[in-house]
């Protein structure tokens, strides 16, 4: 209940926090076209299309919308300020930063929301929103796409693409592989592709704590990689790595006929857990859950008098993983933990301190 009670305590205060800014070096376009230099605060895609985080040397954040600036670029990634019609959705005009990703004869941006990802084609003064089929989890179209109907007409003209458009996947890399050999053929190879796989990180971890109550101790170690794709989501990863719990569980009295006594069960587990792990917040506080499966070795011993209970068993096999807990930034890579979860047994939260390398 302790555990409960902090883990509700700590996500109240995160949104009393500063949120946590990561930084990547670019650039912002003005509308008077002059260039200022400077560092962006890295987020998903879907969110720097909405507005963007900048700030020079020495100097505080400021939020820039599509109509402050004609653009930025971030990383190895260039968003372009623009107008267009969302025919996907409510036929309006609308105004967002897109990520370019081929330029040339036809000009290809992607326009990306948290639920949904779109395309924009740019030919001269004239403009195609592109968008894929839309269907309910029974199967049912609520939406048919009409992005092969596009990639058909521009490549009517090219021989050998012109038969190809219906093979084309709805992703970032081959609507921009197939765009740039249809500009490449009508412009004799001077279109220039922007596309660049969107950039996985791996992150060492390191955590040790416990939970030193009496008839209910509790302690972990673990070392992971955390891989995520900061780009398209910040909040999830997958796991994998290695874990040691130690669990000591203190039972109901019982007899051995002589005399009475306390049950104490000792669990030792080694485990390779691979986990998918979401946390609800990317600020100081985290908030988070994740499940998976590991393989594992169990050893358990107890001070039972009985024939009934074995004194030493041990065990190896599959099991199913959860959890819950809360990270909390206390360091530039150190972070107070607290880490409930379930493998092979229901273990007890473990409070201490992670690493990131």
């Amino acid at each position: 209940m302790k555990f409960i009670l902090c883990l509700v305590i700590l996500c109240f205060l995160h949104s009393f926090l500063f949120a946590q800014k990561s930084l990547e070096p670019g650039y912002i376009i003005q509308n008077d076209k002059d260039t200022l230099r400077g560092f962006l605060e890295a987020a998903p895609e879907a969110d720097l299309c909405r507005s963007v985080q900048f700030k020079k040397e020495n100097e505080a954040f400021r939020k820039l919308t599509p109509s402050d600036i004609t653009g930025f670029g971030i990383g190895n990634e260039v968003y372009r300020s623009m107008q267009f019609l969302n025919t996907a959705e409510d036929s309006m005009k609308t105004s967002a930063f897109v990520k370019q990703l081929v330029t040339g004869e036809y000009n290809l941006y992607a326009y990306v929301q948290p639920d949904r990802r779109f395309y924009l084609l740019q030919h001269g003064a004239t403009q195609y929103f592109l968008y894929d089929r839309v269907s309910t989890n029974s199967g049912k179209i609520d939406q048919e796409g009409n992005y092969y109907n596009y990639l058909h007409f521009i490549s009517v003209n090219c021989e050998k693409l012109a038969n190809l458009y219906d093979r084309v996947g709805y992703n970032d890399q081959d609507i921009a592989g197939f765009v740039l050999k249809v500009d490449n053929c009508l412009s004799q190879g001077k279109a220039t592709s922007f596309y660049m796989k969107p950039k996985t990180t791996i992150q060492p971890i390191v955590f040790v704590g416990g939970f030193p109550v009496p008839g209910m101790t509790q302690f972990t170690a673990s070392f992971l990689l955390r891989f995520t794709i900061p780009r398209v989501d910040n909040k999830t990863s997958v796991n994998v790595g290695l874990n040691y719990s130690d669990t000591e569980e203190e039972g109901p009295e019982r007899s051995d006929y002589y005399s009475l006594y306390s049950l104490t069960s000792h669990y030792q587990v080694f485990s390779v857990p691979v986990t998918f792990q979401y946390n609800f917040t990317s600020s100081l506080v985290q908030p988070y859950f994740y499940a998976g499966l590991s393989g594992f070795y169990q050893n358990k011993t107890t001070n039972s008098f009985t024939s009934g209970i074995p004194r030493a068993s041990s065990s190896f096999g599959v099991s199913l993983v959860a959890g819950i807990g809360i990270e909390a930034k206390v360091a530039s890579r150190l972070f107070i933990k607290a880490d409930w979860r379930y493998e092979v047994i229901l273990q007890y939260p473990a409070i201490g301190l992670a690493y990131q390398f």
